[in-house]
């Protein structure tokens, strides 16, 4: 049984060193050696490269038939975190002030956490030393963490959490000063209902109630011009997070589409919108030539009634194939296309052994004894190797450039407390309890340490700096302050949480 003193140094150790390349991001880009630019270039080759290298290389050789069970009570576990965090993501907001323009933020702020290298740099330097296996736990340890980064890009791109976001910014929400006005829980959206309900409240002003977005811009336009305006809205504001938040990685693209995609008119289903005949040019006749012979009723509906059924069918449509479209085009990431590609090849023996060796299965063998294909592993391996320093350096720039309002007693402090002591105190304890129940549940096997340790640590890691990219976009001016802030405050406080959370993980594993 290893000492508690172990335990501790155990988890504070990994993090040492993710700290000190933190930092060194941070100074690179206070001293100007890492300008936007380099920043840009950097986050496209981890997120487009690095980062499916790594889930490629570790996936392949380290899922099997028999520890692929892991991937649904994974899956239930992220999701059961994602619930609970916005469920108190709705308490903070009633119960603590919060700016009018962070109403939706601070929810998917609760709900959303960063599931992606973070996790990852601490998961591949634990399952390096005892209790784990270090020639088979590092690999099972990135793979199961790739559950969660999936799970997290369904939901925040696919299933709406992103363009949640754009909630607080729609015309009527009031804007910088205007926004920090504190309201009475009264106010607030469900303290609102049930002092409506239960109470007989009435507000006295309706200035706290967005208005909705003004339809008469976009109903005395065409459709095609609608969606150019927009387009060239979201473009405007895509250039301004460039310049003001610079550590742009491809998750802005994402977060572009989903805009883009979100602010185009779409017609009613039910009354669609049928072509106007009498405002094209009609013939002129002159007094001498004999008028045009109305054809019959019968020739006239057989017409009129294929245009009219066109019409109808497109304004159906399209509407749907924006949103099918929409939906592909976002899901599809190179993440998520890896993951799809390299699990088949993981649970499939005839297609694993051209990768890697397996036992019991065909022996696939090149000229030098491998597999055949087993330098696509080593090239993934290769490239994967250096998305964690990469990501930690992008991390600590993003620290450098963010912008914290002044004087400190605007920021909603109380509820920044309260967030970071549930995203990284109050979860993790939820998900310690969560991951026994499962265990003797049968759920999660007690033999299986490395599903064991990363269920638990991905419990309690801080928000997604994504959050920050995506509200940048919908953002009027790219303002997101208040959101920049609270995130500064749950990576400053990760270290402490993060260190006990590891040696209680190590603990129970």
């Amino acid at each position: 049984m290893a000492s508690a003193a172990f335990l501790i140094y155990s988890g504070c150790m990994p993090l040492v060193k993710m700290l000190f390349t933190i930092f060194f991001g941070y100074l690179l880009a206070r001293k100007g050696l890492f300008p936007p630019a380099a920043s840009r270039g950097a986050s496209q080759v981890a997120m487009n490269v690095s980062l499916p290298a790594l889930i490629f290389a570790n996936i392949v050789p380290a899922f099997t038939p028999a520890n692929a069970a892991a991937i649904g009570p994974l899956f239930l576990l992220a999701y059961t975190y994602q619930i609970i965090g916005f469920i108190f993501g709705y308490i903070v907001r009633e119960l603590f002030y919060v700016p009018r323009n962070f109403w939706q933020g601070i929810v998917i702020m609760c709900g959303m956490s960063n599931w992606g290298s973070l996790p990852n740099s601490i998961v591949t330097s634990i399952t390096t030393q005892a209790p784990f296996d270090p020639d088979t736990d590092p690999e099972l340890g990135v793979s199961f963490v790739s559950i969660f980064i999936l799970s997290y890009h369904l939901t925040f791109w696919v299933f709406g959490g992103a363009r949640s976001l754009s909630w607080d910014y729609l015309p009527g929400v009031p804007q910088k000063e205007e926004a920090e006005r504190r309201v009475s829980w009264k106010e607030k959206p469900i303290g609102g209902w049930i002092a409506r309900a239960y109470l007989g409240y009435e507000p006295s002003s309706p200035a706290s109630t967005p208005e909705k977005p003004n339809e008469e811009k976009d109903s005395s336009l065409p459709f095609d011009a609608a969606a150019l305006e927009n387009g060239i809205e979201v473009e405007a504001r895509e250039a301004h997070v460039f310049e003001k938040h610079a550590n742009a990685d491809p998750d802005i693209q994402l977060a572009r589409q989903t805009a883009l995609f979100s602010t185009l008119p779409q017609r009613s289903a039910r009354q669609p919108e049928l072509p106007s005949f009498h405002t094209q040019p009609q013939p002129s006749y002159s007094p001498s030539l004999p008028a045009p012979v109305p054809a019959p009723s019968i020739i006239a509906s057989s017409h009129t009634a294929a245009p009219e059924t066109t019409s109808v069918i497109r304004s159906l449509s399209l509407p749907l194939l924006v949103k099918i479209f929409n939906a592909i085009s976002v899901i599809m990431t190179p993440v998520t296309a890896i993951l799809a590609v390299s699990l088949p090849i993981a649970l499939i023996n005839p297609l694993k052994a051209l990768f890697v060796p397996v036992m019991g299965g065909p022996s696939w063998a090149g000229p030098d004894g491998r597999p055949p294909l087993a330098f696509v592993i080593d090239t993934a391996t290769f490239l994967g190797s250096i998305i964690i320093p990469l990501a930690l350096i992008l991390l600590g720039a993003s620290f450098a450039r963010l912008h914290i309002l002044r004087p400190l007693s605007r920021l909603p402090l109380r509820a920044m407390l309260a967030v970071s002591l549930f995203k990284l105190f109050i979860l993790p304890v939820l998900g310690v309890l969560i991951v026994q129940a499962m265990i003797h549940g049968g759920l999660i096997p007690q033999t299986a340490r490395a599903e064991k340790f990363v269920a638990m640590l991905l419990s309690g890691t801080p928000a997604a700096v994504n959050q920050l990219i995506a509200a940048s976009l919908y953002a009027t001016d790219g303002d997101v302050d208040t959101l920049s802030a609270f995130l500064l405050v749950q990576y400053v406080l990760m270290f402490l949480s993060s260190s006990a959370l590891t040696a209680v993980a190590l603990l129970l594993s």
